[in-house]
Order: structure tokens, then sequence, then C-alpha cells
């Protein structure tokens, strides 16, 4: 569910996420559609069609583009990004994961709630100007997840 003020766009099928990633890298995607669950299509997009390196550079330096572009040029954290990349990617490797990116994406949903990284950071450390800049590591308990080669 989106926040107040936000809305979901359906994304059930390839093309409505290859939609997504297209209006988003043109900037053109209305900013009350990016949610959560746009930001983590984006990123099962990403590393589905581009390699690790690639993946994890072009979501770091398109999401600081985008919410420039729409007026929130302090939205963007570090952490929270990696660390939802890290995740996506270990998913992604995993007997369950799923060959269809709108399954995937609706199996994803399921794993990667916002409430989900609460489980290794404090919303102090999370949400901390430090955080937003730069990768930092859980200060309530360490990963319970492998991210093998990862940047």
């Amino acid at each position: 569910m989106a926040k107040p003020g936000k809305e979901e766009l359906p994304l059930a099928s390839q093309s409505d996420i290859a939609e997504l990633a297209e209006k988003y890298e043109a900037c053109t995607l209305p900013y009350k559609n990016w949610t959560h669950r746009a930001h983590l299509a984006l990123a099962l997009f990403y590393l589905k069609n581009l390699s690790l390196q690639d993946a994890t550079d072009r979501i770091r330096n398109s999401i600081k583009i985008y919410n420039v572009k729409c007026g929130d040029g302090a939205g963007y954290n570090e952490t929270i990004t990696m660390l939802f990349m890290k995740k996506i990617f270990h998913e992604l490797h995993q007997p369950e994961s799923c060959p269809a990116l709108e399954d995937e994406l609706v199996r994803l949903l399921n794993i990667c709630t916002v409430d989900w990284l609460y489980n290794y950071y404090s919303k102090d450390l999370i949400w901390s100007d430090q955080a937003k800049h730069q990768w930092m590591e859980p200060d309530i308990k360490a990963f319970d997840f492998r991210f093998r080669n990862f940047l």
C-alpha cells in the first residue's frame, strides 16, 4: 500500500515494469508514482538486465537525478538503496526466484518491506545524514543473508 499522496502503478507485466523504467529515466514518471514498490521494481529491472556494477551505478545515480528533478534533492539514502540492492541481488540467486519479472516483484514485495530494514537498523541510524550519504553497517544485528560478489 502506498503512502498518502502516493499512487501505485499496476506493474503486472514485464512491459509495465519496462515502461516504469523508461518513464523514470526520462524523468516523466509522476512523483506520486515513485513508491517503495516502484523503487523495488526498478532495482529488480536493473539487476535482471545489467551487470551488478552497472545496475548499482545506475540506480544510485538515477535516483539522485530523478529526486532532484522532482524537487526532492535530499531524498536519496545510500544505505537504504544499497541494502535493498544487496537483498534483491541475494534473492535473485535463491532457488525460489521467479523467472518472470512481475512474479519476482510480487515475491520481493513480501520480503523487502520498508519495516524489514528495521530488523538491522535503528530508525535513528537509517534516517541519519550519515546513512543518507554513505553505506553504514547495521547497528541492531548483522545481516542474516549473504551478498556474494557485491560491491
